[in-house]
């Protein structure tokens, strides 16, 4: 065992016998007392903070410090660390930090773990969330966006549409409504685009930087208003005869956006390739409004009236 080697070794031992004394921890190591104390004392000028208690109870703790030292983890530790980082990756607000950690993780886990990591992380994986990523995809592209690496993706436009390969420069994961999304620049683009991961069949690392043009305040922002204003087919326009305060209330940001206007109203402003989902969802918002554009929306909110008469 090399010098660095027998010094991770006693942080290790320190992590997990705390209190342990400087004579078994010699014995452990399979050297000399004086060599284990010299060892201590080395990862002390390290930054680590080792206690020491005299006396037969005595013996050395590691303490609570400053900074986070780097983690000493076992096979089985590393595999229950993955399966919460994937369960913390379906919470609110702590999605992109998870799989930024997952991502981490994979990077320094032992090659002869690596099965074992992926074991455990698929059990967890067993019933994925609709639409989700693979697990491969997510990790690769967090890794990427970590190390501002191009990535060669391939993508689908919608659900039925084949995969083409494009290569991009990414720049953030962003969690929308439980679903991930990569803000990234295509080859020679001037602006940012918004993919949907789990559109994306597979990624390969290019090893190399794009030209990208500067980077979004907020790429969190970028993705909502692509998601409620995208390039879809149908650019629609709905006067609302209420607040946009309370239509707000009602209304997710990433679907639609609302702009303020005049005596107690406001508009409604929303993109799709479906009219029929958008009377459906507009129906569902019962408020009093009136159609702006495109005029086919009109015809479909009072076909689904006529269903509705029809039908109940």
């Amino acid at each position: 065992m090399s010098t660095a080697q027998r010094r991770l070794e006693t942080l290790a031992l320190l992590q997990s016998h705390p209190g342990v004394s400087a004579p078994r921890l010699a014995r452990m190591l399979g050297v000399t007392e004086r060599t284990a104390r010299r060892d201590v004392a080395h990862l002390r000028e390290l930054g680590y903070r080792i206690d020491a208690e005299a006396g037969p109870a005595g013996g050395y703790r590691l303490a609570h410090g400053s900074t986070m030292p780097p983690l000493l983890l076992d096979a089985d530790e590393v595999a229950a660390v993955a399966l919460g980082l994937r369960t913390a990756a379906t919470a609110d607000g702590l999605e992109t930090a998870a799989v930024t950690a997952l991502a981490k993780l994979t990077q320094v886990v032992p090659a002869r773990w690596r099965s074992r990591l992926d074991a455990f992380v698929d059990v967890q994986a067993a019933a994925p969330p609709p639409r989700c990523p693979g697990l491969d995809v997510l990790v690769a592209t967090a890794l990427a966006c970590r190390a501002e690496e191009a990535l060669r993706i391939r993508h689908r436009r919608s659900d039925t549409a084949p995969a083409v390969p494009i290569d991009v420069q990414p720049h953030r994961l962003v969690a929308v409504r439980r679903r991930w999304y990569l803000v990234a620049a295509p080859r020679n683009a001037d602006q940012w685009h918004v993919y949907a991961l789990d559109r994306v069949d597979s990624v390969q690392p290019l090893t190399a930087r794009l030209p990208a043009p500067e980077a979004p305040l907020d790429a969190t922002a970028l993705v909502i208003d692509t998601l409620a204003n995208g390039p879809w087919r149908y650019r629609i326009r709905v006067a609302v005869h209420t607040s946009g305060d309370l239509v707000r209330e009602r209304v997710d940001p990433a679907v639609a956006t609302v702009v303020n206007g005049e005596d107690d109203e406001c508009e409604l402003r929303f993109s799709t390739d479906d009219l029929d989902w958008a009377a459906r969802w507009i129906a569902h918002l019962e408020f009093d409004i009136d159609v702006i554009e495109p005029a086919a929306l009109t015809e479909r909110l009072r076909a689904l009236g006529r269903w509705l008469l029809e039908r109940y």
